[in-house]
């Protein structure tokens, strides 16, 4: 069995989640209202369509096409821009050495990681991408669906391999 190490996009490879939730909170307001956007609360970990199901518990009437153009417009300049975390390279550089695999799993489109990605001075060690927006077969975390899948890929086994996470629902994934 191989080592496999699997990253999560937002807030692990790139520091983008407090820009996200600034900017996603002026879009809120801007689409749904004052109102609608304190009943949703912190959207944090929660994925596009579950942002967008909460939103319409929550009363809001914008279609869902008009919600998915302002994440979408929103994310090419956060993707370009965010910081990318101090030591992180060097993480990769001993992860190499160690001999494990690695691979990213994330709830964002693949263009998003991508347009990350380029900016990762270890890019060509990256070995498997899987975005769960894209893989419509696999359920969304916390289901565990993505790294199980990554990790067979992988050729690792859960006991080879670790999974950074930062968000409740990733780590329930991983843990899972």
């Amino acid at each position: 069995m191989k080592k496999a190490f699997i990253f999560d996009l937002d807030g692990v490879l790139i520091d983008d989640e407090k820009i996200w939730e600034t900017k996603k909170q002026k879009m809120y307001r801007d689409l749904f209202g004052d109102e609608i956007t304190e009943k949703m609360g912190s959207t944090l970990g929660i994925n596009m369509d579950g942002i967008y199901k909460l939103a319409s518990t929550a009363g809001a009437k914008t279609d869902k096409e008009s919600f998915l153009k302002a994440f979408y417009d929103l994310a090419q300049d956060i993707y370009q821009t965010a910081p990318i975390p101090v030591g992180l390279d060097k993480l990769a550089t001993s992860l190499k050495e160690l001999g494990y695999r690695m691979g990213i799993v994330s709830a964002s489109p693949l263009d998003w990681i991508t347009t990350v990605t380029k900016r990762l001075p270890f890019e060509e060690d990256i070995e498997l991408i899987i975005s769960l927006h894209e893989r419509v077969d696999l359920k969304h975390k916390p289901a565990p669906d993505g790294y199980l899948e990554a990790i067979r890929i992988l050729q690792a086994s859960p006991k080879t391999t670790i999974i950074l996470e930062d968000s409740n629902s990733g780590i329930k994934a991983a843990k899972s």
